[in-house]
């Protein structure tokens, strides 16, 4: 019997910390690009294009198939503007192109 509580406790101990581990990989998804549109809770961004020094609009990203995503988001985003390089923190993404998925959080790296 104390062999049965013994591996019941070591069990437990041990589920409960796998849960503890996955809760603090949430978010581990990043993807950083170009933005091509931006709306109150919704950004299209794609991959930054080498020898391209102009911003692409989502219609050109799609018809060239070039590498992007659509996030949307809960909250709404500020002070992002078309044309801002960003970080975005995501944690689900459709991979088809363009890809589309839920957007935990974002960061602007750098303003054109």
């Amino acid at each position: 019997m104390i062999r049965y509580f013994g591996f019941l406790i070591i069990l437990v101990s041990v589920v409960s910390l796998w849960g503890c581990k996955e809760e603090s990989q949430e978010n581990r998804f990043v993807m950083e690009g170009i933005v091509a549109e931006v709306s109150e809770a919704h950004v299209f961004i794609y991959e930054e294009q080498p020898g391209i020094d102009r911003i692409l609009t989502k219609e050109e990203v799609t018809s060239k198939s070039i590498q992007s995503s659509s996030f949307g988001f809960d909250e709404k985003i500020s002070d992002i503007e078309v044309g801002d390089k960003v970080k975005v923190w995501y944690d689900a993404l459709d991979k088809s192109l363009p890809g589309s998925g839920h957007g935990t959080k974002i960061e602007l790296i750098k303003r054109p």
